[in-house]
């Protein structure tokens, strides 16, 4: 174990033994990240099968204010800001931008490629695509269509699918990162390598504070589907954050061991704690009375929610609380790593490593358990059954590295 690990050891000393530490070795992987990527893949199964299980006690925003999205997108921008950044230190911008731009293609492939793929299930007339080619708002009660009506012209189908305009909700996020890593990834790099951090940081909080001062939805410059959910001047400040701490992740760390960033690293903790406690008090009526808080009453919670932690806009609530508890479940693995990776590791970090896989499947894994009858007993015991044989067949997938040579990962 290196000094900088035991250093990071001894603010937990008291109460965690120093032995259960994260053993640094300098490795550009970082399996605590490849394990918070696996800790996604629940929880996402859990806000796209929308089936009431134990999985929810977890999934429904239990463990903050915070969803998938948030966290697959900082995750990603750290791991492009480390696994890019460490070439660019080395090799030079020019040098990285042929590797940049084949990922981006990728990327783009596997979108259009989703949406093709679903708009031609729809022509199957035995098969009910409802989930995966619509989308139910269960506040306002509307339902849209996500694709045009079954009689539209190819040629309309295709130039949609070529703009990432139509495409199952499920997968969307993956839009978001196609058009961030597009537009943004390359101007970042460009700014760190002539070390105008300042700026970059300064340029990505005023785009963020543009969009969320203006009327909702009415600034989307891609016109893409995914910025309904997802705009992009509001999520690129995540992203572009999370660039910056992967490429200067050594210098992140040494901070959190010094003296301000270990009281640094307290206040997330006490923060994370209260966003918990919080985010209880969620008027939930699927949830039992024991599983929720009341002490914040039904409308002053809403109230709240809508008004700091609004998921479109990423409130400020919402922010706050995606860093917060990012940084506490860091510590947590970099501290506790050895037992966590004991107990989840085997499971976590092979669906971590292929996130981009498991988002592809999930989305006709959803569409097969949706046309069967098993949704419809809305029984307990049969969603959470559910839940646990679709993570089991997705890493047995993962393990097997089934369609892996055509499904990127």
């Amino acid at each position: 174990m290196t000094t900088a690990t035991l250093r990071t050891s001894r603010a937990f000393s008291d109460w965690i033994p120093a032995s259960w530490a994260y053993p640094e070795t300098g490795a550009t992987r970082d399996l605590r990240l490849d394990f918070m990527r696996g800790f996604v893949i629940p929880l996402l199964f859990a806000s796209h099968f929308e089936f009431f299980s134990a999985l929810m006690f977890i999934g429904w925003e239990r463990i903050g204010v915070v969803s998938t999205a948030e966290v697959f997108v900082i995750l990603s921008g750290i791991v492009v800001g480390m696994v890019y950044g460490k070439k660019v230190k080395r090799d030079g911008l020019a040098a990285v931008m042929p590797g940049l731009l084949q990922r981006s293609v990728d990327l783009y492939r596997i979108s259009v490629v989703m949406i093709l793929i679903v708009a031609a299930i729809r022509y199957i007339p035995w098969l009910d695509s409802t989930v995966i080619t619509t989308f139910h708002d269960p506040y306002g009660g509307n339902t849209y269509q996500l694709y045009p009506a079954l009689d539209a012209n190819l040629s309309t189908v295709i130039s949609k699918a070529l703009l990432l305009q139509i495409g199952p909700h499920q997968f969307q996020v993956i839009g978001m990162y196609v058009a961030m890593f597009v537009l943004f990834t390359p101007l970042v790099f460009f700014m760190l390598t002539k070390q105008r951090v300042g700026l970059l940081l300064g340029v990505s909080w005023v785009l963020y504070a543009i969009h969320y001062g203006a009327p909702f939805q009415s600034l989307r410059p891609t016109g893409a589907q995914f910025e309904y959910a997802f705009p992009l001047l509001a999520w690129q400040l995540i992203y572009v954050h999370g660039m910056v701490v992967g490429y200067y992740k050594q210098d992140v760390l040494n901070f959190f061991k010094g003296a301000w960033g270990q009281r640094l690293l307290y206040l997330c903790v006490l923060m994370t704690l209260g966003f918990i406690w919080l985010t209880l008090n969620h008027p939930l009526v699927q949830f039992p009375d024991w599983a929720r808080l009341q002490v914040i009453p039904p409308d002053t919670f809403l109230y709240i929610y809508n008004e700091y932690f609004p998921k479109s806009k990423l409130g400020i609530g919402r922010l706050i609380n995606a860093v917060v508890l990012f940084v506490s479940i860091y510590a947590l693995l970099t501290v506790c790593w050895q037992p966590l990776h004991r107990a989840l590791g085997w499971l976590l970090i092979p669906l971590g490593q292929a996130s981009l896989y498991v988002f592809f499947t999930h989305v006709f894994l959803l569409l097969a358990i949706m046309n069967t009858p098993l949704p419809g007993y809305n029984d307990f015991w049969i969603n959470t059954a559910i839940h646990a044989g679709l993570l089991a067949l997705v890493w047995v997938m993962v393990k097997k590295e089934f369609l892996f040579k055509w499904i990127p990962h």
